[in-house]
C-alpha cells in the first residue's frame, strides 16, 4: 500500500513553505496578505520557498474561513492584440504572489456598452477588486464598494498617474530627430480617450513649439497597424515630412508599410519612431526605433496598488513610478535627407 502512495505528490502547505524558508507559518501568512509588511530579506526567503514548492493557496477554503474574496479581474482592451501582453504578465504574477486568482475580461463595443460592462463588474459580489488597462468610460458609475485601479489614468487633480501615462519620451524623440537635422514632423496619435495617447501628443507638440520645428500634421489612430497604414498614405503625399513619431509600434509598422508601397525609403527619405518596444520591432526591415518601458514591472505595480486598496493599506501619496523610459535607436531613424 505504501508503494501505491509513492509518486502521488501531496500539495505543499503553508507549513512546508515556512520550514523551507526558515520562518514561522504566521510569517508566511503575513507575506500572503501583504508582503510589504515583512523585512526585505524575510520576504525574499518566503518568495523563493513559494516558488520552489510551487505553492498555490487554497483560495476557496481561505474564502470560506475568512469570508474574504480572492478573485480579481483584469480589464484589457477589446483589441487585445495591440495591448502589451507583458503588462498582463506582470499583473498576473503580482496577483498570484498575493494569493489572488485572476480573470481577464476584454472591454468590448460602444462607449455605452463598455460602461455597462464596467458597472456590471463593479456590482459583482464575488470580486475582490478590478485592475483596468482600459480608460474608464466617463458614463461609468464608480460609487462601488469594489476597489478599482485604472492604470495610467489621472488622479483627482488631473495629474497623470504613473509611468504608463507619461508622455515625456515623445519630446525626447523630437529632440533626437531634430539633432539629426529633421525640421518637418508628423505625429500618428493614439485614441484620444487614452491619457497615455493624449500625453504623448502634448509632449510632441510642446517639443515642436519649443524647438521651432514644424508639425505638418497629426493623424488620429486607434493603436492598430491599419490606422498607422492609413496615416502613412497621407504622409506619403506630404513630401516635406522627413520624420514620423507614432504613439505605438503597431501604428509605426503600418506607416512603414504605406511608405514602402509609395516608394519612400526609411530612413533615407523619412525616419520613423514607434513606442512600446514590441519583441517583433527589432526584427523588422528596417528595424524599428522605439521607446522601451519595463511593462512587466508596470503591470505588477499596478496590481500591487489594487491589492493594497483591497486590504486597506494604500496611501494616497503612493505613485506608480518606474525607471525612466529608454529611447531604443534602430535602423528606422537616420539623418535628414539631403535637399
Amino acid at each position: 500500500m505504501v508503494q501505491e502512495a509513492i509518486g502521488r505528490a501531496k500539495a505543499p502547505t503553508i507549513y512546508d513553505v515556512a520550514e523551507l524558508a526558515g520562518v514561522s507559518h504566521q510569517t508566511v501568512s503575513r507575506y500572503l496578505k501583504n508582503k510589504d509588511s515583512l523585512k526585505a530579506n524575510t520576504s525574499e526567503r518566503v518568495e523563493k520557498a513559494l516558488a520552489q514548492l510551487n505553492y498555490s493557496p487554497n483560495l476557496a477554503a481561505r474564502s470560506l474561513r475568512s469570508r474574504e474574496l480572492y478573485r480579481v479581474v483584469v480589464v484589457v482592451p477589446e483589441a487585445s492584440l495591440y495591448f502589451p501582453a507583458r503588462m498582463l504578465t506582470g499583473a498576473a504574477g503580482a496577483a498570484h504572489a498575493a494569493g489572488y486568482r485572476v480573470d481577464v475580461v476584454a472591454m468590448e463595443g460602444t462607449v455605452e456598452a463598455r460602461a455597462l460592462q464596467l458597472r456590471t463588474l463593479l456590482a459583482g459580489e464575488d470580486i475582490a477588486g478590478i485592475l483596468s488597462f482600459v480608460p474608464r468610460p466617463k458614463s461609468a458609475a464608480i460609487d462601488s464598494a469594489v476597489p478599482l485601479v485604472v492604470a495610467g489614468e489621472y488622479d483627482n487633480k488631473m495629474r497623470a498617474r504613473g509611468s504608463l501615462a507619461d508622455g515625456t519620451a515623445a519630446g525626447k524623440i523630437v529632440e533626437l530627430l531634430a539633432s539629426l537635422g529633421h525640421r518637418n514632423f508628423f505625429h500618428v496619435a493614439g485614441p484620444a480617450a487614452w491619457p497615455s495617447a493624449r500625453n504623448r501628443k502634448v509632449a510632441y507638440e510642446e517639443a515642436i513649439a519649443e524647438l521651432g520645428l514644424t508639425s505638418v500634421g497629426v493623424a488620429a489612430g486607434d493603436w492598430s497597424p491599419g490606422s498607422g497604414y492609413a496615416a502613412g498614405k497621407k504622409i506619403a503625399a506630404l513630401r516635406e515630412v522627413t520624420a514620423v513619431v507614432a504613439a505605438n509600434d503597431q501604428m509605426a509598422i503600418g506607416v512603414l508599410r504605406a511608405l514602402h508601397e509609395h516608394g519612400i525609403a526609411v530612413p533615407r527619405d523619412v525616419s520613423v519612431f514607434g513606442w512600446d518596444d514590441m519583441a517583433e520591432s527589432s526584427f523588422l526591415v528596417p528595424s524599428l526605433s522605439t521607446v522601451h518601458m519595463d511593462l512587466e514591472a508596470l503591470g505588477a505595480r499596478s496590481m500591487r496598488e489594487l491589492v493594497s486598496r483591497i486590504r486597506g493599506t494604500h496611501s494616497a501619496s503612493e505613485a506608480l513610478t518606474l525607471d525612466p523610459m529608454e529611447l531604443v535607436i534602430r535602423e528606422s531613424v537616420g539623418p535628414v535627407r539631403s535637399g
